[in-house]
């Protein structure tokens, strides 16, 4: 139920948004490209992507790095650079005229700022559910600190993986999958559990 609300909600108001600007998009479907949050992939949009192609609507859903059915390893992911190039190659491979409406949710409201900065030209609205949201992106040191969520209140719900050695900042994180419907999926049907072993580590 809940994914029908958004589905329709970005339908209706990103849409009456632009038909009434100067924008140059002259129909009523849209290109959404759907960026999924922390220990997620492009699996987690599977009931709004269904709901916005069966409205007309083009719907790319992407794996970032070690997402999803990626398969990269994770230890080889040192930078959110690394971690966000398959959103960075899907938008530099659209046609320099075609416009996107870019939807993240949780972490992935970074990736979608990322690219923002990237790809203006490409960009005819964003959309962050729940997502963190940094002017920047991941440029500065004080965005790594405001970007960074505060998980005391997790005890030992996250598993840390090190790609640059013990010694350093760790350069992934885990939601481990005890925790996982405690975090997740309070409000969820228990059929989200088909989707766990898709959950990966999130740079």
């Amino acid at each position: 139920m809940g994914e029908e609300v958004l589905a329709k909600e970005m339908t209706k108001n990103l849409l009456s948004s632009s038909s009434s600007s100067s924008s140059s998009i002259t129909t009523t479907c849209a290109h959404f490209i759907l960026v999924h949050g922390v220990s997620h992939g492009a699996w987690c949009w599977y009931k709004v992507r269904t709901l916005l192609e069966s409205s007309g609507h083009t719907v790319t859903c992407v794996d970032l790095k070690a997402s999803g059915i990626d398969r990269t390893d994770v230890d080889s992911i040192t930078s959110f650079q690394d971690y966000n190039q398959p959103l960075v190659d899907l938008m530099s491979s659209l046609p320099h005229q075609h416009k996107v409406i870019l939807v993240g949710h949780s972490a992935g409201g970074i990736s979608v700022t990322d690219a923002i900065h990237k790809f203006p030209h490409k960009i005819e609205a964003a959309v962050y559910v729940a997502a963190s949201m940094l002017n920047l992106g991941f440029q500065t040191d004080q965005d790594l600190k405001d970007g960074a969520p505060d998980i005391s209140e997790l005890g030992d719900a996250i598993e840390f993986g090190f790609g640059l050695g013990v010694e350093q900042p760790p350069t992934s994180a885990f939601v481990k999958q005890q925790s996982q419907r405690q975090i997740f999926y309070q409000l969820s049907p228990i059929e989200v559990n088909l989707f766990t072993p898709t959950f990966r580590y999130q740079t």
